[in-house]
């Protein structure tokens, strides 16, 4: 089965949507609109009365919420009602190479964030989850065997909740190794550059395993709708 993205003209270029069950990672650079893609993702999984979870490393709850009311998504409303959660957490270097997790609400060290994570899902009964970014609690670990086994695990969990995943990753290049693309399922990147004076925005799949989709990168767009693909347009530079 299919999982819609909630973006016009990328369900058509993964024929129909994400795969469900999936953990896609979606890399992009600052400013690409990685944030705006996984809360669309997760309105339109709302618009569909399929409950999500959105668990934000990086920047505050109360201001992820702030930044998307323009779109009308109704995300404070959903909380409300308890067909939405956000999780907001903080990772913290502690020592060299370890990092504790925190609740940016009380402050208090999270023992485990992915149990608190699939508790969140369980309770609400959540279909899509979105956690943004990765990098926030891989960045800290200098072993890359223990980093590479921390992300598995992280994705062997969303995959045993039978849940459709989109997890970012802050990246801006793609001559550096990734790990976590070779792990995930499916990987989006969104990119941007500027050529002949115009910024251009374009996204592109980069693997979706099990689905036929279209590989060439396609111009975006971000308005007061949210994220628009130009599916059908070449992209011109």
């Amino acid at each position: 089965m299919r999982v819609s993205t909630g973006i016009k003209g990328l369900d058509e270029m993964l024929d129909g949507g994400f795969p469900e069950g999936r953990v896609i990672l979606l890399c992009g650079g600052p400013g690409t609109g990685k944030t705006i893609f996984s809360l669309q993702f997760l309105a339109a999984a709302a618009e569909r009365g399929e409950h999500g979870v959105y668990v934000t490393l990086e920047e505050p709850k109360s201001l992820v919420l702030e930044n998307v009311e323009v779109f009308g998504w109704k995300l404070r409303e959903r909380e409300a009602n308890k067909t939405f959660r956000v999780l907001d957490f903080c990772a913290v270097p502690f020592g060299v190479e370890t990092y504790e997790v925190k609740s940016r609400d009380t402050g208090d060290i999270v023992l485990s964030m992915t149990k608190d994570l699939v508790n969140a899902v369980k309770e609400i009964n959540a279909k899509c989850v979105v956690l943004d970014p990765l990098n926030s609690i891989t960045v800290h670990e200098q072993r890359a065997g223990l980093k590479r086994y921390r992300i598995a695990s992280i994705f062997d969990e969303l995959r045993k909740l039978r849940v459709t995943s989109v997890l970012t990753s802050e990246v801006t290049s793609h001559e550096d190794f990734y790990m976590e693309e070779f792990l995930a399922d499916g990987v989006i990147w969104l990119e941007k550059s500027i050529q002949n004076f115009n910024l251009i925005k374009t996204v592109r799949i980069e693997k979706m395993r099990g689905v036929k989709h279209d590989e060439q990168p396609r111009r975006y767009i971000i308005n007061d709708k949210g994220i628009t693909v130009y599916n059908t347009e070449p992209v011109k530079f």
